[in-house]
């Protein structure tokens, strides 16, 4: 009885649910918000490091322990690490909001993101943060892998 339900539905030209067709819209639709909330991440981080620096509006952030911190006001003191990290949390957080710049926003976040996981392992007890934040960007890369073919072909 089933099989004669579906060859009218073909014959019909009404589309069929299937589970696995069901499965990969919601995995792509996972993947897209998971995706703008990683970008998010990084557009608020540098928005809230931005009214602090700019205008004074906030703390100042600080780190657990002294190694972590002195690493921090090494790199803030050098005057060129904190604008660098800042067009990088920008431009790759924004190319992030849009699934066909994605892909150059992954490649602009990639130096922070390495920054953000080996600071975490090695430097502070944070190593939730460092796994969330490197598992996403690999999540977010391998389902990206296909774009980024051209980059390894002649």
């Amino acid at each position: 009885m089933a099989d004669t339900n579906n060859a009218a539905d073909v014959r019909s030209g009404t589309k069929l649910s299937h589970p696995a067709g069901d499965l990969v819209r919601r995995l792509t639709k996972a993947i897209t918000v998971l995706r703008v909330l990683y970008a998010l991440f990084f557009l608020t981080t540098r928005v809230f490091v931005a009214a602090f620096v700019l205008f004074g509006v906030g703390s100042e952030p600080r780190q657990l322990n002294p190694e972590a911190q002195a690493f921090t006001d090494a790199l803030t003191k050098s005057r060129i690490i904190d604008p660098l990290i800042a067009v990088s949390y920008l431009v790759g957080g924004l190319a992030l909001l849009f699934r066909r710049m994605a892909p150059l926003g992954l490649i602009v976040l990639a130096p922070p993101v390495v920054v953000i996981v080996a600071f975490h392992l090695v430097l502070d007890s944070l190593w939730g943060v460092a796994l969330i934040v490197g598992a996403v960007y690999a999540l977010l890369a391998w389902d990206l892998r296909n774009r980024f073919r051209c980059l390894w072909t002649a």
